[in-house]
């Protein structure tokens, strides 16, 4: 994994050398780099400046002109679907610990906590498609046009953009490295790596099905207007897995079989297989009421649901560690790997969105607190790794890990209050 150099590396328990810092501060603003010709912006420290102190502005102009009032931790909770943030929390905290294994003293101890990260961001994909789903099936209900399509397109921008686009300006400002393509998520189609943003790499397939289901659907009805729904989401699970078919056989002979496939197909930009079953769920919630359904057989899918886990467990960890069976395929393990985490996030998502859950107050905040950082999280969480890591050996881990998780849920917040948050309020005002 490629990370960010820190420019601090002089430190003692009790702080950080002041000469040093004193040396890396003035070196960094009143020297001027010279880098080789490339794909990069290559200004200096007062237009870097400059273009911070007005993306700033932008955001206290938004937050001054559409949010009512100084954002509140109150806000936190409201009337949403608990069993939704519930899968949303699940996801993120599965990420964190997986990259938390990484600051103690042996990661290889815990290696079964990054098939938890799998299936945490399998969840992720599952509950955006279904949520996603959700809204174009009523977009498409109430007629779709061009006016409605751009509307659907601007309030995903508005979501997800600010954030992510505050992400590669802190990295841009503070460590100088950017790079034009991952303004427009191509990092994957041209440069083949997420180096500057390790987490870049699933929010490239995520912006990229935004931008392609719904004109996939229009180009369906056109044919099949009844059908086109389903039959889109249909193509999208069998696309993730004909796609990337070469690279199956291709990694499935690298002498680094996984390593391939993690990069190869795992983080290819049309793995939409997850985000498919997330659209298969939405559309057999509007067309047979599923919530309705399943909640009465709830116990049913309860165990249906534990099996699920307990095999795909088994399942993914023979295959993260290597451990193929004796004369089964490779490219087959390959090939069923991710669409069964991601059948199984999906019966994860009917579940915890069929059953009635009732919490008490202060356990309801903190849940919704989890799942609506839980994006910032994701964007900010691997710098705030990348800090703590510098600090291994000195600092005993179980601090580490304490400081990663404290850390990473206050950034989150703060990111949540001051930049997600008046954008939303913006979005509901110009594109609702």
């Amino acid at each position: 994994m490629v990370v960010w150099e820190f420019p601090c590396e002089s430190r003692t328990l009790s702080g950080i050398d002041t000469e040093n810092l004193v040396i890396v501060v003035t070196r960094f603003f009143l020297v001027k780099k010279k880098k080789p010709k490339s794909w990069c912006f290559c200004l200096d420290y007062r237009r870097r400046t400059l273009i911070l102190v007005l993306w700033s502005s932008l955001i206290g102009y938004i937050m001054n002109k559409f949010s009512s009032g100084v954002p509140k931790v109150s806000d936190f909770s409201g009337t949403r679907h608990i069993g939704l943030d519930i899968a949303r929390s699940i996801a993120i905290v599965l990420v964190l610990f997986s990259h938390a294994r990484y600051l103690v003293g042996e990661p290889g101890t815990y290696f079964f906590l990054t098939i938890g990260a799998k299936f945490g961001v399998e969840l992720f994909f599952v509950l955006s498609g279904f949520l996603i789903g959700t809204i174009l099936l009523k977009s498409f209900d109430s007629g779709i046009n061009s006016s409605s399509l751009f509307r659907f397109w601007v309030r995903r921008w508005l979501r997800t953009l600010p954030a992510y686009f505050s992400v590669l300006l802190f990295v841009w400002v503070i460590f100088d490295e950017v790079n034009f393509f991952y303004f427009f998520f191509l990092q994957d189609l041209v440069l083949g790596n997420w180096n500057l943003m390790p987490v870049s790499w699933s929010l490239v397939i995520e912006e990229w099905f935004y931008l392609m289901f719904p004109l996939l659907v229009i180009g369906f009805s056109f044919f099949y207007p009844r059908s086109a729904f389903l039959l889109s989401a249909l193509f999208l699970c069998c696309l993730s897995i004909v796609y990337p078919m070469q690279e199956y056989f291709s990694c499935s002979n690298n002498v680094d079989s996984l390593s391939c496939f993690e990069n190869e197909v795992r983080k290819s930009t049309f793995r939409f297989g997850s985000l498919g079953i997330g659209v298969l769920i939405a559309y057999m919630q509007h067309r047979l009421d599923l919530r309705s359904a399943m909640n009465r057989r709830i116990k049913t899918l309860f165990f249906c649901l534990l099996i699920s886990l307990l095999l795909v467990t088994l399942f993914s960890y023979q295959v993260a560690s290597g451990n193929i069976l004796d004369g089964a395929s490779t490219v087959l393990y390959f090939c069923i790997f991710y669409p069964l985490m991601g059948f199984v996030a999906g019966l994860t998502i009917i579940f915890l969105f069929s059953i009635d859950l009732k919490f008490p107050i202060v356990p309801l905040k903190l849940i919704s607190f989890v799942s609506i950082t839980s994006y910032s999280n994701y964007l900010w969480h691997m710098l705030v790794f990348d800090y703590l890591k510098t600090w291994k050996g000195e600092i005993d881990s179980e601090y580490l890990v304490l400081a990663f998780f404290s850390v990473s849920f206050f950034v989150a917040g703060l990111s949540y209050l001051i930049i997600e948050k008046p954008f939303l309020t913006l979005r509901n005002k110009v594109a609702s």
